[in-house]
């Protein structure tokens, strides 16, 4: 579900960084470099994190595969 979620936030800031791009008179690519850089580590972190969660948090498993204790 993340990634749907995170699909429909790449969509509009790609098209906001292609605006942006336009907008620019200067031509200072520098912003946007540093921009499209942080934009990236969001993704691989984000990818990770959430790959990582679904390896050790699948539904219906025990982490411990212990029987519940109620002493």
């Amino acid at each position: 579900m993340s990634f749907v979620f995170f699909g429909l936030m790449l969509v509009p800031l790609i098209i906001f960084l292609i605006w942006l791009i336009k907008k620019d008179k200067n031509r200072n690519y520098i912003g946007l470099v540093v921009l499209v850089l942080m934009t990236v580590i969001a993704i691989v972190a984000i990818v990770k994190i959430d790959a990582h969660f679904m390896e050790n948090n699948t539904p219906g498993m025990n982490p411990n595969n212990q029987a519940p204790s109620y002493k």
